[in-house]
């Protein structure tokens, strides 16, 4: 089974060749892959054309989001099916071979197989993360929510589901997967097929990128994912904050519920880290500083899409 690898990139020079050096590193060696450059300002194109002579090919397709990359990568590869991971993430030496393994349930028709991603927890702060916000692991399957940056899609899969948005920074690959389920597209997942996910560095970094996601989120219709249980929280916890100047008991009240939500938010995703400690006072208050500041960011996107200006491009 030959197997294409697109991959969307735009200023990655310091994470491109480690996701290409795990491409051609794997078990089941891709037949060629696609990097679409979205208009990189670093030395992301130099970088990866020294692979050139490796199999890979560099299309430079000039500003561009995410979702128009995967389209020009998936319309230029050669082969029928496709695998994609995106620049800065980094794949198990059997990713492919896992992905393809699963392919065989969908028999001679089109289909997406969904692996696994697990975060890089490189520092305290990504350990934050991990707690605070990488999909969940749903407790039947131990499959933590699909993702497109993991997975092998049938070229008729993609034309059928109508391509990805070209016109969103984020939620792009939401979209796309509803997008295959409203068709009926066949989807297997497989949880031995893992890459890994580089995090945003620290507090800054969490701010920039959830700013910038909650606009995008927005304009692609997708209040009710996020923004609306998030707004509905902290509206709450405003009015019972105002009530605590007259009704102090509130205070108490106010503090319970944030801590609950903290330590549920963690005991949720501690596998995340490895289950290593999760609890640990010093780690708990760093998930909930992201928190806070994962919450204000989501306010300022909404108010840049409101605005209808465009979130700072950071990612």
């Amino acid at each position: 089974m030959k197997v294409s690898v697109a991959v969307p990139a735009r200023n990655e020079e310091q994470t491109i060749s480690a996701t290409l050096e795990s491409l051609l590193a794997q078990t089941h060696p891709p037949d060629e892959i696609v990097v679409a450059d979205g208009g990189s300002t670093d030395a992301t194109v130099a970088v990866a054309s020294r692979y050139s002579k490796r199999g890979v090919r560099i299309l430079e397709i000039g500003p561009a989001y995410p979702g128009r990359a995967r389209n020009e990568a998936i319309r230029r590869c050669r082969n029928e099916w496709i695998a994609l991971i995106d620049a800065g993430c980094v794949a198990e030496r059997k990713w492919l071979q896992c992905l393809i393994a699963s392919s065989m349930a969908l028999g001679s028709g089109p289909g997406i197989v969904f692996g696994e991603y697990r975060p890089r927890v490189d520092s305290e702060w990504d350990a934050a993360q991990a707690l605070g916000f990488v999909g969940a692991p749903d407790q039947s399957t131990g499959l933590r929510p699909a993702t497109i940056a993991s997975s092998l899609v049938h070229k008729t899969a993609w034309e059928v589901s109508g391509g990805f948005a070209e016109d969103l920074r984020a939620a792009e690959d939401s979209l796309f997967i509803r997008k295959i389920q409203t068709a009926g597209v066949p989807v297997i997942r497989s949880s031995e097929a893992v890459v890994y996910w580089r995090l945003p560095r620290g507090p800054a970094g969490v701010f920039r990128r959830f700013r910038l996601y909650s606009a995008h989120h927005l304009a692609a219709g997708l209040f009710s994912t996020w923004h609306s249980r998030v707004m509905m929280m902290d509206g709450v916890g405003a009015v019972v904050g105002v009530a605590s100047i007259f009704w102090p008991v509130l205070c108490f009240v106010l503090g319970g519920a944030v801590l609950a939500r903290l330590l549920r938010t963690v005991a949720r995703r501690r596998s995340n880290i490895g289950g290593v400690h999760p609890f640990r006072p010093v780690r708990l208050l760093r998930v909930g500083v992201l928190l806070l500041v994962a919450d204000a960011a989501m306010w300022l996107g909404a108010l840049d899409y409101a605005l209808g200006r465009e979130p700072p491009r950071s990612l």
